[in-house]
């Protein structure tokens, strides 16, 4: 519910080299936001490179930038107070660098969680049943009715030029699903006008004055040419990071009998084009080894000149996409042994989480439970948990601070911000969050900490969210301090909270479009899929017993098409199901924020009523049996009483 207050696709390579040198004039055009002097109280978790933790501490922001630094009430000699706005944090704010995502699919943001469907057989690839986790990605890309019907229709629905084309308010809607939960850069698009400024940052697009990030979907599919001009740009020092996802798969001794496909052997293929070296960020690396991580950490510098950051190639983890497709996650503790720097991210919503926040608690699930990556935690003995009481949380406490490491300083690492972001210090740019410490209850033997508080954090708890020193979000009386009248008020119904956020900026294309209307515009499209005319229980519909108005009306050029000749077009376009329907259904965008994602929820934790199908009052597509891959015989890193229960508990917060 929203409240209105008065007041593509991976970067291309040839866009990449075409955009490097004239990024500075491009950014200096843009007339400024309007940034208010700012002063931050609280415990300040700096993630500088002494880790430094500074309680009753205080942060200056000033035009955008941190200014300086300080414990106890007074300011460091020189450091004027005038002018400054101080917000009413409480006594248990937590102030952190802006959380950074090194692996997003905005395109697709609007879609909820897919569930990939227990009829899909593939016997000739190792799965006789269709109950199997999938080994690869190419085993559930484009593969089945459901995937069309659910991911890669509606995506082109929403988002192609000649249909909706509200390309936009999906990225939007992205941004602000990240946002609402703490994290201040993602990835995935290219450079856009009407993008580059509002809300979050993107990877990819110029930051900082310069613009050298790229991408790729499918590293290994270049052309000759394009790895030719890629690694020129490499060896030239045009580069920072090439983000590429790679090894999306199980390991080898995982795969099945009659399974053709080696993952790893992508890895291999990488090496053999010379694209392994210290600009290479691997997202995924699923179905890697340790000898393999050894020669991530070990990749050269990719200048001609020799220059280098000294870290090799780094590599970004989804762990929640990986289990709910393969049931296996990468060996996450192998690549710390072998001294890869981690980041998180998270993937895309049909198979991913919402924002950092969430990921955050799956990758404390996974790196903790044995059934999943736990058992290899004594490969990087800091983070283990020792046998007394003060070194078992010692190694706890490591571990959570490990964590965050992969949300701010390591990410901003890996693509060479860390001289910007990343990190609270001053001099740096304010991209920052401030958290209400949790007041989630600690598992037995988890010591207390500022990490632990980020790590049980939800977007309940999130206070105050600033990108380049704009406030854009966070609780209702905080943004009335530094913005007033100048924010929607988002609320979320399970979670009984408000929050606030400004997803306006009247100087770029489109800036003045409201959140309510972006919202509305994403739902009214996805609810439109179903026709005028859905059958009761949802699902797809046949072309002679629906009339689809909203879509013709609103699609490029179709408006003055009799209905029979637009319903023949959305079936040639769009496809039959195996019952001859249009694969289209309506459909219902996942909510803002993660403790009203029933369906999310449900999901994670196998939850299923007495025909099979996963739980959910008011699902956002119709169900049909699907697999629960992250289940294990005997665990589910994600039960209720220890994911949901723990992290999402419904009703209003007990003060």
């Amino acid at each position: 519910m929203i409240v209105r207050r008065s007041s593509v696709v991976a970067l291309s390579l040839t866009l990449v080299l075409v955009l490097v040198g004239g990024t500075v004039s491009r950014i200096a055009a843009a007339p400024a936001p309007v940034r208010p002097a700012v002063l931050l109280d609280g415990t300040v978790v700096t993630m500088n490179p002494a880790r430094d933790v500074i309680e009753n501490g205080h942060v200056l922001v000033r035009d955008g930038r941190i200014v300086a630094i300080w414990r106890g009430s007074k300011p460091p000699a020189g450091v004027s107070l005038d002018g400054v706005v101080r917000t009413s944090l409480g006594s248990h704010a937590l102030i952190f660098p802006g959380l950074i995502n090194l692996h997003d699919h905005p395109f697709y943001a609007m879609l909820p969680l897919w569930q990939p469907p227990s009829s899909h057989v593939q016997a000739a690839l190792g799965r006789p049943t269709g109950t199997e986790p999938y080994a690869n990605r190419n085993q559930w890309r484009g593969t089945t009715p459901e995937h069309a019907r659910l991911i890669s229709n509606p995506n082109t629905i929403l988002t192609d030029g000649n249909a909706l084309n509200r390309y936009l308010d999906v990225i939007k809607y992205d941004k602000v699903r990240m946002i609402l939960g703490g994290t201040t850069t993602t990835q995935g698009w290219g450079p856009d006008a009407a993008l580059d400024r509002l809300l979050a940052r993107n990877a990819e697009s110029p930051n900082f004055g310069r613009q050298r990030i790229g991408s790729s979907v499918f590293p290994l599919s270049l052309s000759a040419s394009d790895v030719a001009s890629l690694r020129g740009a490499m060896s030239a020092g045009l580069v920072d990071a090439w983000l590429a996802h790679l090894a999306e798969g199980v390991r080898d001794g995982d795969r099945r009998p009659g399974d053709p496909t080696s993952s790893r052997s992508e890895f291999a293929d990488l090496k053999a084009k010379h694209l392994l070296n210290d600009t290479t960020v691997i997202i995924h690396g699923t179905g890697l080894e340790p000898e393999d991580f050894a020669a991530m950490a070990s990749a050269p510098a990719a200048r001609a000149d020799g220059i280098g950051d000294g870290r090799g190639a780094k590599l970004v983890w989804s762990p929640l996409s990986n289990l709910l497709l393969y049931g296996k996650t990468t060996a996450v503790y192998d690549a710390l042994n072998a001294g890869v720097l981690v980041s998180l991210g998270t993937d895309w919503t049909p198979s991913g989480s919402a924002n950092l926040l969430a990921e955050l608690k799956v990758a404390d699930r996974a790196l903790r439970d044995d059934a999943v990556l736990g058992l290899h935690r004594f490969l990087v003995p800091r983070v283990m948990a020792g046998q007394s009481d003060e070194a078992h949380g010692a190694g706890e406490r490591a571990l959570d601070q490990l964590l965050v490491e992969m949300v701010t300083i390591n990410p901003a690492t890996a693509i060479r911000w860390n001289d910007q972001v990343g990190s609270v210090e001053a001099g740096k740019v304010a991209d920052l969050i401030v958290v209400n410490r949790s007041q989630t209850p600690l598992e037995l033997g988890i010591p207390p900490s500022p990490y632990r508080g980020l790590i049980d954090a939800t977007e309940r708890d999130v206070q105050l969210v600033m990108v380049d020193g704009v406030p854009v979000a966070g609780d209702v009386s905080i943004m009335e301090s530094l913005k007033p009248g100048h924010f929607e008020v988002v609320t979320s119904p399970a979670g009984c909270f408000d929050k606030a956020i400004d997803v306006t900026e009247p100087s770029i294309p489109g800036g003045t479009e409201t959140l309510a209307h972006i919202s509305a515009s994403i739902s009214n499209g996805m609810h439109a899929m179903g026709g005028d005319f859905p059958p009761a229980g949802g699902g797809p519909s046949s072309p002679y017993a629906n009339t689809w108005s909203y879509l013709k009306a609103n699609f490029l050029g179709t408006a003055g098409l009799p209905d029979s000749t637009f319903n023949f077009g959305l079936a040639f376009f769009f496809g039959l199901t195996p019952e001859n329907k249009v694969n289209l259904e309506a459909m219902k965008p996942p909510p803002f924020f993660t403790v009203d994602d029933a369906w999310w929820l449900a999901t994670l934790g196998a939850k299923r009523d007495a025909t099979g199908l996963i739980e959910d009052v008011a699902p956002p597509y119709k169900p049909y049996l699907a697999n629960t891959n992250h289940v294990s015989a005997s665990d589910n890193p994600f039960a209720p009483e220890t994911f949901e229960q723990r992290w999402y508990s419904t009703g209003c917060p007990v003060h």
